[in-house]
């Protein structure tokens, strides 16, 4: 996907996560931690369980026109695992592929532009509740000024 923000650039501004805590997780997390998240801003969702350790999470994305997006929750053993599979999961999809991690958690969401899914992360806050990676051509890109783990 084209898009003339490259990763490099990319940014989150602090305005962004004005007053939410993002201060590092260190709890074992399950699906209910991202559902709990996006229900306090209030998007309605939706779960789906896959099996025990992955879940599907519909958000939606557009309430005009009734727009739906999945997010995949794989639930891990820890954060490191968590942060490694994400980051597998995104290049194995390839460049415009992004999800968020938090603690044991990792969530892919649909493909789309940096330009878009800096809009998408901006709206629902979701870089403020986990660490934004996004692929590029051949490597995967943590997105500063949101959460983060060390």
């Amino acid at each position: 996907m084209v898009d003339s923000l490259s990763l490099g650039e990319a940014r989150l501004r602090s305005a962004v996560c004005k007053g939410i805590d993002t201060k590092p997780d260190y709890d074992t997390l399950d699906e209910q931690s991202i559902v709990t998240f996006l229900k306090a801003r209030g998007l309605p969702v939706r779960i789906e369980r896959a099996r025990a350790d992955l879940f599907y999470v519909g958000v939606q994305v557009n309430p005009d026109r009734n727009e739906w997006g999945r997010l995949r929750v794989a639930i891990l053993g820890s954060p490191s695992q968590a942060g490694q599979e994400l980051h597998e999961a995104v290049l194995a999809h390839g460049e415009g592929s992004w999800g968020i991690h938090r603690s044991n958690l990792a969530v892919l969401a649909p493909d789309g532009t940096v330009s878009d899914i800096l809009a998408f992360v901006g709206r629902t806050k979701l870089a403020c509740w986990g660490v934004l990676t996004i692929a590029g051509a051949d490597d995967s890109f943590v997105v500063p000024g949101g959460y983060r783990e060390l």
